[in-house]
């Protein structure tokens, strides 16, 4: 059993992403067929035990809930999926801590350290906080010394979820609304993040 210390079935959610994604790749298969067979959208279940045991001696310790997601996927990408979704692997949030274009602060949003660990298409990056466990969406913007400084979209940066589990569940539901979407629905609003 993968439930986590927060009561939430990486697995189930890991399987439900999973059903979804074959509820509307057969969709975007057929738009795009003359492309020839697309890659499909996935997530991964091969735990990188390496990367895990790396991140476990982080100093200081990534965040809690952000390691229960690990002990369960690898990574996900959800190409297909609007604009594009994607969690990154372990071994990438690691390498980003050290990297100076990779945001672990953002002043204007919150005073606790992040760890970026999803982006999307467009270049929005999301951060768990350390301390709280808040996800963050942090846009496209200027990153100096590891620190995030401003944005060009016009949403802004912010608290996107409470938790890594409600930023799933909310991936998820993206996801089934996707499945059920078809082309009459173009000039609905669509549920992103």
């Amino acid at each position: 059993m993968h439930r986590s210390v927060c009561g939430v079935d990486y697995l189930q959610w890991r399987d439900d992403m999973r059903q979804a994604i074959d509820g509307y790749m057969p969709r975007i298969q057929a738009i795009f067929a003359r492309l020839g067979q697309l890659e499909p959208d996935t997530v991964s279940d091969e735990v990188d035990s390496v990367a895990l045991t790396k991140a476990e001696e982080a100093d200081p310790p990534l965040p809690w809930a952000l390691l229960e997601l690990y002990t369960s996927i690898r990574e996900a990408s959800f190409a297909h999926l609007h604009n594009a979704y994607f969690i990154h692997s372990l071994d990438l949030v690691l390498d980003g801590l050290h990297r100076s274009g990779i945001p672990v602060w953002a002043p204007e949003v919150t005073d606790e350290r992040l760890a970026v660990f999803a982006s999307n298409g467009g270049g929005r990056m999301f951060a768990v906080g350390y301390r709280s466990g808040t996800v963050y969406r942090l846009p496209v913007g200027a990153v100096v010394d590891k620190v995030y400084d401003g944005s060009i979209d016009s949403i802004g940066p912010g608290e996107i979820a409470k938790d890594i589990p409600e930023f799933l569940d909310r991936l998820l539901r993206i996801a089934q609304a996707f499945r059920e979407e078809d082309d009459e629905d173009d000039d609905e609003e669509r549920f992103i993040m």
